[in-house]
């Protein structure tokens, strides 16, 4: 695993000294044995993907290939396990990944940028005869995939099909933005826009550089966006501390309130015991009945009256277009 490369290679066959050397002269050849004897000492290994293990178990990930320095080397463990087990990243066939020895097990570190693309880096038949047409697996496709620009500081997690996680600071405060997005157009960068990103998450303490919708978000916001975004819970509570109006739906179209079912369902009962009130009015016979039925009509249908003028039954915070 581990391996030296000489710097230089000690041909003579005898020491080049004779009896009464001169001092340089034996200064002469203890450096050139000293230079001979030198190497370069590398700890790790890059290797060769050929097949790619996946949900095997205690293989989850491994791949199997051979050494580009030395091809026939053998694998310790009888494959290459990935060194972290909590955070994979599965390599390709033909990708090159760097290979450490521990305890008799070789492991694999990371992918190799040889093409500095997020996408593959699979460069096959480096250490073996190159076999044309080599697929990177059963089902991978290259494609396309723009790398994300960085700022300074920025700390980026960058999926192979364009997603990417970026712990970013824009004006030196912290911003974290998940996105996922499909573009295939020119260059070879591309900068996160909420509006045009086809779903994204974006967290901010400032906000400042932030535009959503056409207009900067400044301040702390939590800022999401997709063609269809579903929550799913036993119970989902939505709390406004400063009672800010929530709106939904196109905001390019009018806002209408909704409607307050619990009052709705109020007022509805509200009208049927009045009616029904009305109705037993019709029916009494004397002046003095009639005159008492009619005064406890008075509060309902002040009640009512008020839901109605003050729409009471329409929640005002809430809009929908």
């Amino acid at each position: 695993m581990a391996y030296r490369v000489k710097k230089t290679v000690d041909t003579t066959t005898s020491i080049p000294l004779g009896r009464l050397a001169k001092p340089i002269e034996i200064s002469s050849y203890v450096k050139k044995i000293i230079n001979a004897s030198q190497y370069d000492f590398h700890e790790s290994e890059a290797f060769e993907v050929t097949e790619v293990v996946l949900n095997e178990s205690l293989n989850r990930g491994s791949v199997f290939g051979s050494f580009i320095n030395n091809p026939g080397q053998e694998i310790l463990g009888g494959i290459v396990k990935p060194l972290i087990p909590h955070i994979t990243t599965v390599p390709l066939v033909g990708e090159h990944v760097v290979v450490v020895e521990y305890n008799g097990q070789h492991y694999y570190t990371s992918i190799i940028n040889r093409k500095g693309s997020v996408n593959e880096n699979s460069i096959p038949g480096v250490s073996t005869e190159y076999v044309s047409n080599t697929k990177y697996g059963a089902n991978f496709e290259r494609k396309k995939v723009k790398q994300i620009q960085i700022n300074e500081g920025s700390v980026l997690f960058e999926g192979r099909f364009g997603q990417s996680i970026h712990f970013d600071g824009e004006n030196n405060s912290p911003t974290i933005r998940i996105r996922t997005n499909v573009d295939e157009t020119d260059g070879d960068f591309i900068k996160e826009n909420i509006d045009t990103d086809d779903s994204s998450i974006t967290m901010t303490s400032d906000g400042r550089g932030i535009n959503f919708d056409g207009q900067e978000r400044r301040g702390k916001n939590i800022i999401i966006k997709s063609d269809n975004i579903f929550i799913s819970g036993d119970s989902v509570n939505i709390n406004s501390k400063s009672g800010q109006t929530i709106k939904m739906g196109n905001p390019t179209l009018p806002m209408k309130p909704t409607v307050r079912g619990d009052v709705l369902l109020q007022f509805q009962a509200d009208v049927t015991t009045l009616l029904s009130d009305i109705q037993q009015l019709l029916v009494l016979g004397s002046a003095g009945a009639i005159a008492a039925k009619s005064i406890t009509l008075v509060p309902k249908i002040k009640r009512l009256v008020e839901t109605i003028s003050k729409q009471k039954f329409l929640n005002k915070d809430i809009l929908a277009s």
